[in-house]
């Protein structure tokens, strides 16, 4: 504000030192201070503090994107794990229902192939009660191709992508050995066996089996009409013991647990 010579200063500015403001008395010193003063207060970052920024964000994200991959894998082999001991257990209990797997459709749908067993059904078309007629052959039958059988599934469980026909070439599979052995001898008197007598203790240990399922995956794809023998480092082994009598059928063995040998 510029003073006029013929206005009345006020008193106090009268009094103040030169250089000085009151409300109401503004001078030219007083305004060039408070320039002053605004322009030195402003702030801002520097280009080494925003490099510098930069760079630990940067280092921030590598370190991120590095650890994705294995939280990936993690999260594929959990997936996988939860798939087999899913249809670990549907296999196990069609083999324990013996004739009524015939129902389990899912089991013939899903079968990629199959080798070590008795020559193929009719047709070649395998239902489930034929592929679990031959999941249950013996050990000590010799009588077969081998008797250590081995099939080929897709995943039964999971996703509706991997259980659908025709999706074979990328779904997720794997290879099961089926392996069965009378816990005492064997039901056709070719081996060793516990001498009958009313006690049931005798009983259970003649009609008593193990069943050792080996799971093996990721199954590498093989040559057209080839039995896949390449596999990923993914493997379980499920066991069970299943009692009742295990009888010989068409193409293989049938549980049935309703009836017991020696009874």
């Amino acid at each position: 504000m510029k003073l006029n010579c013929h206005e009345r200063v006020p008193a106090t500015c009268s009094r103040r030192p030169w250089g000085t403001a009151v409300r109401g008395c503004f001078e030219p010193s007083t305004r060039n201070a408070a320039t002053a003063s605004r322009r030195h207060g402003t702030a801002a970052f520097t280009m080494i503090e925003v490099a510098l920024s930069l760079a630990i964000v940067a280092f921030a994200m590598v370190a991120i994107i590095g650890v994705m991959p294995a939280g990936l894998n993690v999260q594929r082999e959990n997936r996988e794990d939860t798939i087999i001991s899913q249809d670990a257990a549907l296999i196990l209990e069609a083999i324990r229902s013996g004739y009524g797997s015939s129902n389990v459709t899912s089991l013939s749908s899903n079968l990629l192939g199959i080798t070590g067993s008795a020559l193929p059904p009719a047709g070649g078309i395998y239902t489930p009660l034929d592929l679990v007629k031959r999941l249950c052959i013996p050990r000590w039958d010799t009588t077969s191709a081998t008797n250590v059988v081995r099939a080929h599934l897709r995943a039964m469980s999971g996703n509706l992508a991997d259980a659908a026909a025709g999706s074979s070439a990328v779904a997720f599979s794997y290879v099961v050995t089926s392996e069965v052995n009378n816990y005492i001898g064997d039901p056709n008197n070719n081996g060793p066996l516990l001498p009958y007598s009313p006690s049931p203790n005798a009983y259970l240990s003649n009609n008593l089996y193990e069943v050792k399922l080996t799971f093996q995956w990721p199954v590498y794809e093989a040559a057209p009409g080839v039995f896949p023998s390449r596999f990923g480092n993914g493997r379980m082994v499920v066991r069970t013991m299943i009692s009742g009598q295990l009888t010989n059928d068409t193409g293989g063995y049938v549980f049935n647990g309703s009836t017991y040998r020696g009874l």
